[in-house]
């Protein structure tokens, strides 16, 4: 659930300090959310997002590049086809996560691209809610593969089920939302 996620990065941190992670978030509220949080952990966070001036975002980046900072939360629409989603030129980032599920696919491939790069290791985690499920499942048929979905811990609760809701392209389209606008025949 949607306010599981937060309770999830807590516990991937919370007995390893992590170096060089991404996390990507739909929002800058969710950014700045997420931020706090860790920082709240005394972990050496950067986060990047609108209400930055480009200098400042500089600065982040020049950081988090030099290992200076450790985890770098941004938003992903900032920087749709900036820098950090798509051309960061960093070789060693180790984790890669998805706050929230990217709307295109090939924005996703492009996030978890950022890990394994060079020889390296790298690892991807997508946080899928119950109603991002379906856009989730739209990734898994984009890469023509179902992703491995890892239980979350269980100190959190329990998770929805993944039940992604189908849409028929004969009927609604390429895009479910207009689904709603239609009338029934």
């Amino acid at each position: 659930y949607e306010n599981q996620k937060l309770g999830i990065i807590r516990s991937l941190f919370a007995d390893e300090v992590p170096e060089r992670v991404i996390i990507f978030a739909s929002s800058k509220i969710k950014v700045k959310e997420v931020a706090k949080a860790l920082m709240a952990m005394k972990l050496n966070v950067g986060e990047m997002h609108s209400d930055l001036e480009q200098a400042q975002r500089e600065t982040v980046m020049h950081e988090f590049k030099a290992g200076r900072v450790n985890i770098l939360v941004a938003t992903d629409i900032l920087f749709a086809t900036d820098i950090v989603a798509r051309g960061i030129d960093i070789d060693d980032i180790r984790l890669v996560i998805n706050f929230d599920v990217p709307h295109d696919s090939e924005d996703y491939v492009h996030r978890i691209g950022r890990t394994a790069r060079a020889n390296n290791d790298g690892v991807a985690l997508t946080f899928v809610s119950e109603k991002e499920q379906s856009n989730f499942k739209s990734i898994e048929n984009f890469l023509e593969k179902d992703i491995y979905k890892i239980p979350i811990p269980a100190e959190l609760g329990e998770a929805p089920e993944y039940k992604p809701r189908s849409f028929s392209k004969s009927r609604y389209g390429s895009n479910p939302k207009r689904r709603k606008f239609r009338g029934k025949k």
